[in-house]
This record gives C-alpha cells, sequence and structure tokens, in this order.
C-alpha cells in the first residue's frame, strides 16, 4: 500500500513538473527568493510576440538598455505578488534606460488569460507570450517561477533571482540602480 501510495505521489509530481505549476511552489518556498550566482556569459538573442502582437527581440534592447527578463505565469501567486514591485520600479527607471520584458510561460490551458491579465492590471512594459517555451529553455530551463534575469547594457547576465518573498524588490532594484550607474554587482 505505501509503495502504491508512494508511485502516486512521484506521479503528481512529475505532472505538476511537467506543467510547470510544481516551479511555481517550489520557487516561493526553497529558493527563498535569495540571490544566486550570476550567470556568465552573453545573453542570447530571441524573437517572440507580445500580448498586442507585436514583434519584440532582445537584441532591440542591447547596447541601449539595461533588460529585467521577469519568467512569470498567471497560476503563480509569488509572480502576481511581485508585478507592482515590478511596475514601480519600470516607472522609476524606464527614462534612464530600463525595460522589463515580463516572459509569460502561461501553457495551453491558460495562456488565454495573459492579455486580460496585462491589460486588467496596466502593466506598463512588455508582456510577451513564450507559448513554444523557446526563452525558457535558454534562461530558465527549470521554468522557475518567478525568475528575474538582469542583464547590462552591453548584453552581460549580471543577476539571476530565483523566487519572490516580500522584500525582495529592495535588492533587486539596487542592483538595477547600480547597473544603470555602470557599476558591476
Amino acid at each position: 500500500m505505501k509503495r502504491a501510495l508512494s508511485s502516486v505521489a512521484l506521479a503528481s509530481t512529475l505532472a505538476l513538473s511537467s506543467l510547470g505549476l510544481a516551479g511555481c511552489e517550489g520557487s516561493s518556498s526553497a529558493a527563498g527568493g535569495g540571490a544566486k550566482s550570476p550567470e556568465t556569459g552573453s545573453a542570447q538573442d530571441f524573437t517572440t510576440r507580445d500580448v498586442d502582437g507585436n514583434t519584440v527581440r532582445l537584441s532591440d534592447h542591447i547596447g541601449k538598455r539595461v533588460v529585467l527578463i521577469d519568467f512569470w505565469s498567471t497560476y503563480c501567486q509569488p509572480c502576481l505578488a511581485q508585478f507592482p514591485h515590478l511596475n514601480r520600479i519600470y516607472a522609476a527607471n524606464k527614462d534612464k534606460g530600463f525595460v522589463v520584458l515580463a516572459v509569460s510561460m502561461d501553457g495551453p490551458e491558460t495562456i488565454a488569460n495573459v492579455p486580460a491579465y496585462a491589460k486588467r492590471n496596466s502593466i506598463p512594459f512588455p508582456v510577451l507570450l513564450d507559448e513554444d517555451s523557446r526563452i525558457a529553455s535558454v534562461y530558465n530551463p527549470k521554468k522557475s517561477e518567478p525568475l528575474t534575469i538582469l542583464i547590462d547594457r552591453s548584453g552581460k547576465i549580471v543577476r539571476t533571482r530565483e523566487g519572490y518573498n516580500p522584500g525582495d524588490e529592495k535588492p533587486l532594484e539596487e542592483d538595477i540602480v547600480k547597473v544603470l550607474a555602470g557599476q558591476s554587482l
């Protein structure tokens, strides 16, 4: 009996992981919102569409702006809790050469909710659709949610942060201000 229950629990965990649901729960508790070691190397370009159907390329921003890529989904509560802070940080820094690219990892079951969420919450920065998971496969293969990746103007990844807990926005904003000023992290 115990073996059968263990098999069911394992199968359920694997099923949730394949849907990207375990990543949201895991990111908020296991990662604790702490900063991970910065990834090395340069950001890889991508092209996708935003919720309005516009083509967005990462390369359109490199060399001009500091970029924060935010991986999120409409069913991830820590992701949604982080949005008001990202909105505020973006508003305070957009004129200094900062942009947020919010990459939705919603799958076929929830992708239709993304444009309505963006509109209802007046998200002021591009909300991108990653329906084929190409962007996530490069930057977020574990499908952690939320996951933020900070890229300097030269295209170097300078910080990766997994998860969100209240208060995590303060060190994130400090990092953004330093990178905008040309300081290294």
